[in-house]
């Protein structure tokens, strides 16, 4: 969550290439590339953790409790999307017009479709993700267009664009089928966590390092799992940059083999006692919607006030998609603008998420499974 900040205040904080094009390696530079690279970490990591999350509640329900779980909250997590956090991301009411199928959406979706795959035994849901995830890629030669008047079903399952629906224009950000794999992924991995200590730390070891090698194997030969091939550039900076610049709207094989498989060696490394610094890092982890759902507002109101002060002027943070920002503007430095509201929000928030983490380890009340 806190990484998924750092990429948000980047959105309300940022001029020019920084927010338009950060992993342009003609445009941009490694700093501003690893800025935007870095928080890729967040969706796939977050998506299978909540993969986890759901076997966590399938240990005091019923298969069809966890399933109306599943279901409602996807429904909520869609519902939200297109309402509160559709209107914290613009504040303009605009926005009802333009709908964004975002990373809640793709959730909710990913929830609706667990809510089904619950139903199966364990081996066919493998089966599942694996033709998720490594099919996919397959398909990307083929476009919207092939699909005539069904082009909009192509755009919410594997292609990022503008569905029309009448005068509202839906923007998918998000198309939504791998996400489902990625949840049904983490969902198998669960009963590891509940192994003892050494087992599981060997396992998400062995798991993270084959994920990430293949990963590597796959991107240095350009072998598939990924539309976008990287090459040598001029200069080594670049050379870098290509190779690491991997595709998520989809995400491709390779980029939910390499952050996936990184998070799972974090996971064994860090599956031990940890000093009184990870502290507020696991308040953050125990309440990740509540932190979610206000950072965007505060990090908004942030980057309102800071462009009036500068040029009494925030037009760009109030248009539906943010930016770009006009000509000329320039805060004087690149980054440090983003920086610092990362760091304000995320200190902001560290009490408030504190008290709310506290509050759901003291009650038990339906709706706070919502939040």
């Amino acid at each position: 969550m806190v990484i998924m900040a750092l990429d948000h205040s980047r959105d309300f904080f940022s001029l020019g290439v920084v927010l338009s094009a950060p992993t342009d390696i003609y445009l941009s530079n490694m700093e501003i590339f690893l800025t935007r690279w870095i928080t890729h970490f967040a969706a796939p990591v977050f998506i299978f953790l909540a993969g986890i999350g759901l076997f966590f509640a399938s240990g005091r329900r019923s298969k069809s409790e966890l399933a109306y779980l599943a279901f409602t909250r996807g429904i909520w997590l869609i519902f939200l999307e297109l309402t509160v956090v559709g209107y914290f991301w613009t504040f303009s009411t605009d926005f009802y017009y333009n709908p964004k199928v975002a990373v809640l959406f793709a959730i909710g979706v990913a929830m609706i479709g667990m809510s089904l795959l619950v139903y199966l035994p364990k081996w066919l849901i493998g089966i599942i993700a694996v033709v998720i995830l490594v099919g996919h890629n397959a398909a990307d030669a083929l476009t919207p267009a092939l699909f005539g008047d069904y082009a909009w079903m192509w755009y919410l399952a594997h292609v990022p664009g503008l569905i029309h629906v009448g005068e509202i224009e839906v923007r998918v950000v998000y198309p939504l089928v791998p996400w489902i794999g990625v949840m049904a992924l983490g969902y198998l991995f669960g009963p590891v966590t509940k192994m003892l200590r050494i087992q599981r730390k060997k396992i998400f070891l062995l798991w993270g390092l084959a994920f990430f090698l293949l990963s590597l194997v796959l991107r240095w030969n350009n072998i598939y799992g990924d539309a976008r091939v990287w090459s040598m550039q001029d200069t080594l900076e670049h050379s870098i940059m290509s190779f690491l610049d991997f595709t998520k709207y989809p995400p491709s094989l390779i980029f939910l083999l390499f952050f996936i498989g990184f998070a799972m060696i974090l996971m064994s490394l860090f599956d031990k006692s940890l000093g009184a610094w990870s502290q507020p890092f696991k308040n953050f982890g125990q309440v990740p919607f509540f932190f979610y759902i206000f950072h965007i507002p505060i990090l908004h109101i942030g980057g309102i006030v800071l462009a009036l002060v500068v040029f009494n002027d925030a037009t760009w943070l109030t248009q539906i998609p943010i930016g770009p920002t006009p000509e000329g503007y320039s805060y004087g430095f690149d980054l440090l603008p983003t920086y610092i509201a990362w760091v304000v929000v995320v200190v902001m928030l560290y009490l408030p998420s504190k008290w709310f983490a506290e509050l759901k380890s003291r009650r038990k009340d339906w709706w706070l499974s919502y939040f």
